[in-house]
C-alpha cells in the first residue's frame, strides 16, 4: 500500500531539516567517542530525526562510504519504513524499540548486503521521540553487540538532552523574571515550555499563543532581538520584541514582550459562549457568539453557514433567547413546507410586528421556487417595518441558497468547524453527558479526552453526541475510558472510507485496543504480518496508545 518495492529502492530526500536543533548538538560528543571507537571497524554511524530522516552520518572506510551513497544512507534521505520497508533505522522508530536488521531480513533487496542495529533516542523532558542512532555496516562484518553499542550511545545522547534541557529552561528562566520585573507583558517560549506573567495572561488567549508560536519561529532564524508588529486575535495591534535565549552559545528558545499600540482601537465587548449557555471557550467560536449577537441587536438579516452538525440552529436559538426570551423563535423546515406550507407562510406573517420575534429559515436551499418567490416579497414588505423579526438563513457552506434569497440577506457568517475549536471539546463532552445522563454519576477520563481531542470530527458536534451516546451504552457510571468510545473516534483518516473499509479499521483498532497497542500481537491475532498492520494504521490514521 505504501507502493514499497522488494527489487527497488528510492528513499525520498529532504532539504529542510533541522541539524542545528537541540539532538544535533546533544548527539555530536557521543557521535564523536563513537566515531573513534570504530575506527578501525568497517562500520558507519548514522544520526536521524523522529521520522528516519538522515541527520549526520560518521564513515570511515571510503568503500563503505561509496556503498551507502549508492544505497542514498546518506544526510537528507528518508529511511523510514514506509519507504523503503523493514530496516534497522525505520522498523526501530515504528516499534520504538532496539532492531536490528540483518542481511536477508530487510525487505528490500538493495539492502541484503547489509546489517544494521537502531536504536530510538527519547527526549526525557517530554517522553517524546526525538530521533535514533543507527551502526551499519556490510554483512560479513556484522556483529551481535551493534544493537548494545547503539543502544548505549542512545542512552548517552538521552542524558545530554536532559541536561542540555535543563540549562536551557534555567536560562530562560532567569531572562523571564529579569524582563518581568520591568512590568508589561511577557512570555517565554521554547519547544517544551511556554510561561507568561499574570499581565500576559490576561492579555492573551489559546489563539493568540500560536500566533506568538509562529512568529517566534519565523523571526528567531535571525538569531538577534528583533521587533515585530502582530495582529491579536482579538483584533488589537501589538508589538512584539522578541530576545533569542541561549545556554552554551546554542538556542534555548526566545522571550517576547509584547506592548498594545496605545491609539489601538478599544477592544470590541466579546460574547462568550457560556453568556449563552453554550458550551465552548476558543477564540473562533466566541467571534462567532460574537458576530452573530451583535447582528441580532441591530435585527440584521444573516445568512449563517456551516458545515452539517456544526450548531448553526443551537446558537442562533441561544443568541435569540438571550436578546429575546419572551418573543417567538420560529424554525421553518422544508419538510414543514411540504407537510403544510399555508401554516407556515401565516406564521411568518405573524412574526410581522412581534417585538424581538426570530424567523430561522432552515436549508432554504431546498425550497420550492414559489415558497422563495413568496419569501421574498415577505421580505421586501418587512424590510423597514419597525417591528420586523430578525431573519437568519442557515445552510451547509457547499449549499447555497438561491442568489436573490442570499441578495436579501445582509450579512453571511460561517460557524466555525469542531476540528477549527478542537479546544471546545474539553466544555462541551462534560455538557453533553450531562445532557444524555440526566445528570448522572459520568464523566469523562482524561485518556478518553485525549481520544477525543485527537480526532477530526467531520460530523462536528452531532458526531460528538453520537460518540458519547454510544460510550454511555458501554458505561453509564463512572468515568468513560478510551475502549467505550466508538472505533471511529481513535482514527484520523484523510478521506471518506469505503463500508469494507471501515469494518476493516474497526476490527484494527478493536484488535489494538484488546493488546494495549501491542502492534506486533494484534498483527498476529488479524492473521496479517507486521508491516501490513503498520501500513494499515498509516492508512486509517488510527492513533492507540500503548506500545
Amino acid at each position: 500500500m505504501s507502493g514499497v518495492a522488494s527489487d527497488h529502492l528510492d528513499p525520498p530526500y529532504f532539504d529542510d531539516l533541522d541539524t542545528g536543533g537541540r539532538l544535533i548538538h546533544a548527539a555530536r560528543p557521543v557521535l564523536d567517542r563513537l566515531q573513534e571507537v570504530l575506527s578501525d571497524a568497517s562500520a558507519s554511524l548514522l544520526l536521524t530525526d523522529a521520522h528516519g530522516r538522515i541527520l549526520d552520518r560518521r564513515v570511515e572506510h571510503a568503500s563503505l562510504a561509496a556503498c551507502l551513497d549508492r544505497l542514498q544512507l546518506a544526510p537528507g534521505f528518508g529511511y523510514g519504513e514506509e519507504y523503503v520497508g523493514t530496516n534497522g533505522i525505520g522498523t526501530a522508530i515504528e516499534a520504538r524499540q532496539v532492531a536490528a536488521v540483518f542481511g536477508t531480513e530487510h525487505f528490500t533487496e538493495r539492502l541484503h548486503a547489509m546489517a544494521c542495529a537502531g536504536a530510538p533516542v527519547h527526549n526525557p523532558l517530554t517522553g517524546r521521540l526525538a530521533g535514533l542512532i543507527d551502526i551499519t555496516c556490510w554483512i560479513k562484518d556484522a556483529n551481535p553487540l551493534m544493537a548494545a553499542l547503539a543502544s548505549e550511545a542512545a542512552e548517552d545522547i538521552e542524558q545530554r538532552l536532559l541536561e542540555l534541557g535543563s540549562e536551557h529552561e534555567r536560562a530562560l528562566l532567569t531572562a523571564f523574571l529579569g524582563i518581568s520585573r520591568r512590568g508589561g507583558a511577557v512570555v517565554t517560549v521554547s519547544e517544551d515550555l511556554v510561561i507568561a506573567n499574570e499581565h500576559a495572561a490576561h492579555l492573551l488567549d489559546s489563539t493568540d499563543h500560536t500566533i506568538l508560536r509562529d512568529k517566534v519561529t519565523e523571526l528567531s532564524r535571525a538569531g538577534r532581538e528583533l521587533v515585530e508588529q502582530v495582529m491579536l486575535a482579538g483584533g488589537d495591534m501589538a508589538t512584539i520584541r522578541l530576545r533569542p535565549v541561549g545556554a552554551r552559545a546554542e538556542p534555548a528558545g526566545a522571550i517576547v514582550e509584547i506592548e498594545i499600540a496605545p491609539d489601538a482601537r478599544p477592544p470590541r465587548h466579546l460574547i462568550r459562549p457560556p453568556q449563552l449557555r453554550l458550551a465552548g471557550s476558543s477564540y473562533a467560536f466566541t467571534k462567532a457568539c460574537t458576530d452573530l449577537g451583535t447582528h441580532c441587536r441591530n435585527r440584521t438579516w444573516v445568512l449563517l453557514e456551516g458545515e452539517p452538525g456544526v450548531g448553526k440552529l443551537a446558537l442562533a436559538e441561544a443568541v435569540h433567547r438571550s436578546h429575546s426570551p419572551a418573543s417567538p423563535f420560529m424554525v421553518i423546515r422544508p419538510q414543514d413546507l411540504a407537510e403544510d406550507r399555508p401554516a407556515c407562510q401565516r406564521r411568518i406573517t405573524e412574526a410581522i410586528g412581534t417585538p424581538g420575534a426570530t424567523v430561522v429559515l432552515r436549508h432554504p436551499e431546498r425550497y420550492p421556487q414559489e415558497t422563495i418567490s413568496a419569501l421574498l416579497e415577505w421580505m421586501r414588505t418587512t424590510a423597514h417595518h419597525p417591528g420586523r423579526p430578525w431573519v437568519v438563513a442557515t445552510t451547509h457552506l457547499e449549499a447555497r441558497p438561491p442568489e436573490d434569497l442570499s441578495s436579501a440577506l445582509a450579512v453571511t457568517l460561517t460557524m466555525p468547524a469542531l476540528r477549527h475549536r478542537i479546544e471546545d471539546v474539553r466544555d462541551l463532552v462534560p455538557a453533553l453527558l450531562r445532557r444524555l445522563s440526566r445528570g448522572g454519576p459520568v464523566s469523562c477520563s482524561p485518556a478518553a479526552m485525549r481520544v477525543l481531542l485527537r480526532y477530526g470530527w467531520p460530523g462536528n458536534v452531532t458526531e460528538l453526541l453520537q460518540a458519547l451516546r454510544s460510550a454511555l451504552t458501554r458505561r453509564r457510571i463512572g468515568e468513560i475510558q478510551p475502549q467505550d468510545l466508538p472505533e471511529s473516534c481513535h482514527v484520523t483518516s484523510r478521506r471518506v472510507l469505503t463500508p469494507w473499509e471501515s469494518m476493516e479499521r474497526d476490527a484494527i483498532v478493536r484488535t489494538l485496543r484488546d493488546t494495549d497497542g501491542d502492534k506486533a500481537l494484534a498483527a498476529h491475532l488479524l492473521g496479517i504480518s507486521r508491516a501490513t498492520i503498520y501500513r494499515k494504521i498509516s492508512t486509517y490514521g488510527i492513533s492507540i496508545d500503548g506500545r
